[in-house]
């Protein structure tokens, strides 16, 4: 009985939860990959797992975001995972340390520019997210 209550939560919290937010993500890392080659950008990607707090308050307060969420698609092309769900592309999984949620900004040649783990306010992950555009582009000059 305890485990099928168990099976039932994280059901009900896995599938309750609209994980895209108002991110366009992309829908595989190859296209992923090929757009970032394309439009000169990074590869925005997010791995989280369905029983993780952080991962859902980012699909939940972040990612609907009308700010972050805009920011997201016009700079960067993202890409989300659910660790327990989803096939992590190796090019992903190798800088994957197995904590959640990790956001990593990977380039389109596979090379992983930066990462950080952990969720963060709307204001503080925009900002994080500029930083990280303001380098990439200075970087790329």
């Amino acid at each position: 009985m305890g485990r099928l209550l168990a099976f039932l939560i994280v059901a009900i919290f896995s599938f309750g939860v609209d994980w895209s937010g108002k991110v366009n993500w992309a829908l595989s890392y190859s296209s992923a990959q090929q757009l970032a080659q394309r439009e000169g950008k990074l590869i925005f990607v997010d791995i989280g797992l369905t029983t993780c707090s952080p991962c859902r308050y980012l699909a939940e307060k972040v990612y609907t975001d009308p700010e972050v969420a805009n920011y997201i698609n016009s700079h960067f092309i993202p890409l989300f995972y659910l660790a327990d769900r989803d096939r992590v592309p190796l090019p992903v999984a190798n800088y994957f340390t197995g904590s959640t949620p990790t956001i990593m900004f990977i380039k389109s040649n596979g090379e992983l520019f930066t990462s950080f783990i952990g969720a963060r306010p709307p204001a503080q992950f925009l900002a994080i997210l500029k930083r990280v555009e303001e380098k990439y582009k200075k970087e790329r000059n």
